[in-house]
């Protein structure tokens, strides 16, 4: 192969991987600003998590004083968890909202890759849920909680990568159900996942069936390693397998569901 053939080829390689990243960030920047304009769905995301943590904390509010700080910083980790699961899902599950619009369909007349796609729903949702674990760790602060500055940001890493799975989980609703059945089936799947992961009440205190069941839901390994770096010892591996396996299962689901939302769009 000659100089002048490497040339061209690296060029065109060069080419083809700006053309992704400039429709990587087109497709981001308009998803996400239609995300903000939507003054209900980030009044939401970030209102319903810190309501809830308030009103768990002032229910055991004593017992968290007898217990330690650890105890109220379990919870606060706990209700970030789930105003974190519910804006990954409720973002991934805005796809429902552009097909029922239309403009999925113009979408598929993009060079816009099923992988760009998903990548920038991906920081769209990101972008969702640091709001919402921010102002759940907000919420914390004012009520006493504290931690390092080092300790903040692991657990807030830590939780947006644990996550991350429940972004494809919001998808492949939005891709599967129709728009009068999606937004419920995204709740009902999230106070589900909420409840039988032990966000709501330990999974220790719940019957061993539901123990085991818990365990095998990402929910529950999201919120233990978002705590990790406050509890210390192990790194929950288990936890990490089990979203990873998820994460999996989701994307082949999505892959379908993608392929299944062009076909229906081109009819």
């Amino acid at each position: 192969m000659t100089t002048a053939t490497l040339t061209t080829t690296t060029t065109r390689e060069a080419t083809t991987q700006r053309g992704a990243l400039t429709r990587l960030w087109n497709y981001f920047t308009f998803s996400l600003g239609s995300m903000v304009r939507d003054w209900s769905f980030l009044a939401f995301i970030i209102a319903m998590p810190v309501t809830m943590y308030l009103f768990f904390a002032g229910i055991y509010g004593g017992d968290m004083t007898d217990h330690g700080p650890e105890i109220a910083a379990g919870m606060m980790i706990s209700m970030a968890t789930y105003g974190g699961l519910g804006a990954a899902m409720n973002a991934g599950a805005t796809i429902q909202a552009e097909r029922s619009s239309g403009w999925f369909r113009n979408l598929m007349l993009t060079p816009l890759t099923p992988g760009e796609f998903i990548a920038a729903k991906v920081l769209t949702a990101v972008c969702a849920m640091v709001p919402a674990l921010g102002a759940v760790f907000v919420a914390g602060i004012v009520r006493g909680v504290r931690m390092d500055v080092a300790t903040w940001f692991a657990v807030l890493g830590l939780l947006l990568v644990a996550l991350l799975p429940m972004v494809l989980l919001g998808l492949v609703i939005g891709l599967w159900f129709k728009q009068q059945t999606a937004s419920a089936v995204t709740t009902l799947t999230m106070l589900a996942l909420s409840m039988i992961g032990g966000l709501f009440v330990p999974l220790d205190l719940m019957p061993q069936f539901m123990q085991t069941l818990g365990k095998a839901v990402p929910s529950y390994w999201a919120g233990q390693i978002g705590l990790w770096p406050l509890a210390g010892g192990d790194f929950p591996w288990e936890g990490a397998m089990v979203i990873g396996i998820w994460a999996v299962v989701l994307l082949i689901i999505g892959a379908l569901g993608y392929r299944r939302a062009i076909r229906t769009s081109r009819r």
